[in-house]
């Protein structure tokens, strides 16, 4: 059932969030993501749309991959490069200690994140199979239950 009013920017933020994870990792119609998530049809078009999520989904396997490459060979190649000093000085100056804090906690963040497909993913193939089951209150309860999981999982808790 699609909400009625305005929502607050962070509710949005949220909601938006969740679809492009759900839209990126199944094969669902902008009206099924719509009515699963409580926006309008209209809204949801407008988000796929105006957010290439169509592009996002063809490109998102491959663009995961590569960058999460890209940050560990650089990281890689900051050791290295620190392996090579002479004896005696063979430690990261302030520079390539900020370097490569920021990639650590980068490819930890990229992981992360791309852990979030993996879980939507896991979760609807559940979902669907309590479907199959053709119990229609257990499958609404996991189907709450899932999408509750899904978005304390967006707010990081």
């Amino acid at each position: 059932m699609a909400r009625t009013g305005r929502l607050k920017k962070e509710d949005r933020e949220r909601l938006m969030e969740h679809a492009k994870l759900i839209f990126i990792n199944e094969n669902i119609t902008a009206k099924d993501l719509a009515l699963r998530i409580g926006v309008e049809e209209k809204t949801m078009g407008s988000w796929i749309k105006s957010e290439g999520w169509e592009k996002l989904k063809r490109n998102i396997a491959l663009t995961k991959d590569e960058q999460l490459s890209l940050m560990y060979d650089e990281l890689a190649e900051l050791n290295e490069s620190i392996k090579q000093k002479p004896e005696g000085k063979r430690f990261a100056d302030s520079k390539e200690a900020n370097i490569r804090r920021y990639l650590i906690r980068d490819i930890k963040d990229f992981e992360t994140d791309a852990q979030m497909p993996e879980i939507i993913s896991s979760m609807t193939q559940f979902l669907n199979f309590v479907r199959r089951t053709g119990d229609l209150d257990n499958t609404k309860l996991v189907a709450d239950l899932a999408d509750g999981f899904i978005k304390s999982k967006l707010r990081g808790s």
